[in-house]
């Protein structure tokens, strides 16, 4: 059987004999992103607190039938990203089972809230609405999910990560962090202050580890993701049997214009982000950088790019 050409796709993008982690992996972005590694050969644990979706996700979307001909597989593994233990428990499990780990996914995240005054409603209302804001279950709570904690999963799974370079596949190991447009909007997308703030946080750790883990004696490249929306629980508010969101493009384009983003009238697909993911994941040419895929949101709102 005559072989692939080296610039055609399934060469390019082929994960065949990869380990990969993806945390929040059940649902959402998380789950199309586990998809996406796995339809290409790699074997994805997809993690997260609810051990119940994770089960769902892995015995519906990894199966032979949906992953096709070259695919691999998808593991469940329950993990608490903000539980240090959780965290040790789970790497403990995958260094016994594979030994490394070509790449992390860094997905799991959460919304918390936002003031219920806004600005039109004068200074004295608007000031008791920001200082009504819970700082343990909010502000707190969103800093720890969507900056903290993917700082120590990343921490722990690095001698995984810096050990892939050694192993079937001889390519050096990979995270990538999966932020936000929201971290570098100006704007507050109706005032959500504490997951924008988090969200910018995120990008920036991400631009640091990015340097740190360069250094030759660990070589671990890190990239991140400035996604824009894309079906989740998050963004559409619920998921079907099969832990998918589906979105009205409608509502969002209404939902978009309200806020002066007119030029995006739908939210992004799974193949629209399963070919960045690839990318990300498969050029070891690619160190640093934050990609932004968001429909063009940030070229018409207020945003630094």
């Amino acid at each position: 059987m005559a072989s692939s050409h080296p610039l055609s796709a399934s060469s390019l993008f082929s994960l065949k004999g990869w380990v990969t982690v993806v945390t929040g992996g059940g649902t959402g972005v998380g789950l199309m992103t586990a998809q996406t590694l796995a339809a290409n050969g790699a074997k994805v644990y997809i993690t997260g607190r609810r051990f119940d979706v994770l089960e769902t996700s892995a015995r519906v979307h990894g199966s032979p039938e949906r992953l096709g001909p070259l695919g691999g597989s998808i593991v469940p593994i329950e993990m608490d990203i903000t539980s240090k233990d959780s965290i040790r428990g789970v790497v403990a499990e995958i260094t016994q089972k594979e030994g490394f780990v070509n790449v992390l996914v860094n997905n799991a995240g959460v919304w918390a809230g936002r003031p219920t005054a806004t600005a039109e409603d004068g200074p004295e209302a608007f000031s008791e609405a920001l200082l009504a804001e819970s700082n343990e279950d909010n502000w707190q709570k969103s800093f720890n999910v969507n900056c903290t904690s993917q700082y120590f999963v990343t921490a722990a799974f690095l001698p995984l990560l810096a050990k892939a370079a050694s192993g079937p596949t001889g390519k050096v190991g990979s995270v990538i962090n999966n932020g936000s447009v929201s971290g570098l909007l100006r704007m507050t997308q109706n005032r959500q202050f504490s997951y924008n703030a988090s969200k910018a946080a995120f990008l920036h750790l991400t631009r640091q580890m990015a340097l740190e883990l360069s250094h030759e004696k660990i070589n671990v490249r890190v990239n991140g993701l400035a996604l824009g929306y894309f079906p989740s629980e998050m963004t559409t508010g619920d998921s079907n049997d099969e832990n998918e969101s589906v979105a009205s493009d409608e509502q969002f384009a209404a939902f978009m214009k309200g806020m002066g983003a007119e030029r995006v009238k739908r939210m992004g697909t799974p193949q629209e982000l399963a070919s960045v993911i690839l990318t990300l994941a498969t050029n070891d040419f690619i160190w640093g950088t934050i990609s932004i895929v968001d429909g063009g949101m940030t070229l018409t709102v207020p945003a630094n790019m």
